[in-house]
């Protein structure tokens, strides 16, 4: 099955809700009326990412205003959207990721490796969800997710794509340009680890990251020292064939990245069948064993404690 697939990438202000939507909603009205059936926007493209003082009043349940205006648009347009956003269960906030189908059904993914200040934000998830859709089975992962070999071997002959929203800083100063001297190297990856995983699962891949300027906060282990950069989004968006052609990559600036993507059919008779912590989902498991990117993958980083 063939698709055309958008990867939006886009700032977000932090806090403003209703001036991110209206960002959004613009984009995913381009992709629209080029005939894109599946969209992805960033990780928490509604909240914006930074170090709030409290999320607690821009969280919302799966129902709230943002996700059902995506279902909306997702029923008028017969287009799949994907949104991170902050979801609140109960008393508890989350990184999460909803994937809106013109039938109505949401399916939900929670960030289950949290960086930074998000630890003291945000629960993080417990499993991976794979979402059974119109286009295949669909595995997800937000931002410092994609890093962990874990992740990866958990999808593995269990998706058919996989879709991956970020907020990954770019860890450099961006008047000078001058890259951080330890984390300056992770900026970069983010372009370049989508595409190991679609080679390496064997399928596509679509990765939405935030672009704009951010202030990244980086803490010092053992230590409540911490080190402030006036920092901006990486971008690098990309879309990802996996089996037939190499990544199509954005830049750094704000952009809707449209491709072709090849989707092949289930290997196998397999299918699984579990519930999701809200919204309907599809399928799930528990996270296969620690460690970090596969080797098939190759050694790509460490654990990453500053990538979103």
């Amino acid at each position: 099955m063939k698709l055309l697939a958008a990867a939006i990438q886009m700032p977000s202000e932090p806090g403003n809700i209703s001036e991110n939507l209206e960002r959004a909603d613009t984009h995913l009205q381009s992709a629209n009326a080029d005939g894109v059936s599946l969209a992805v926007l960033p990780e928490m493209f509604n909240t914006g990412y930074g170090l709030l003082p409290d999320y607690g009043p821009l969280a919302e349940e799966v129902d709230g205003p943002t996700i059902s205006h995506l279902v909306a648009r997702s029923r008028d347009w017969g287009m799949a959207i994907a949104a991170g956003f902050v979801e609140r269960d109960g008393h508890h906030l989350y990184d999460s990721l909803a994937l809106c189908l013109p039938n109505g059904r949401v399916h939900v993914y929670r960030k289950r490796n949290l960086v930074f200040w998000e630890r003291f934000r945000f629960r993080p998830g417990g499993d991976s969800v794979v979402a059974n859709t119109p286009f295949g089975r669909i595995g997800f992962a937000i931002c410092a997710d994609m890093i962990y070999r874990r992740v990866w071997d958990g999808y593995r002959d269990r998706i058919d794509l996989a879709i991956i929203s970020a907020a990954w800083p770019d860890f450099a100063c961006r008047e000078s340009g001058r890259k951080h001297w330890l984390f300056g190297h992770v900026g970069p990856l983010s372009g370049a680890i989508p595409g190991k995983v679609a080679v390496d699962l064997g399928v596509p891949v679509i990765f939405a990251n935030q672009v704009g300027q951010t202030k990244t906060t980086i803490p010092y282990l053992g230590t409540w020292i911490t080190e402030k950069i006036t920092d901006r989004f990486a971008g690098k968006s990309c879309l990802c064939d996996g089996r037939h052609s190499g990544p199509i990559l954005a830049g750094t600036d704000e952009s809707v990245l449209l491709s072709e993507i090849t989707i092949h059919p289930p290997r196998g008779p397999r299918s699984w069948r579990s519930t999701s912590p809200s919204g309907f989902v599809a399928s799930s498991s528990a996270s296969a064993h620690s460690g970090l990117v596969s080797p098939r993958i190759g050694s790509i980083a460490e654990p990453i404690a500053g990538a979103s």
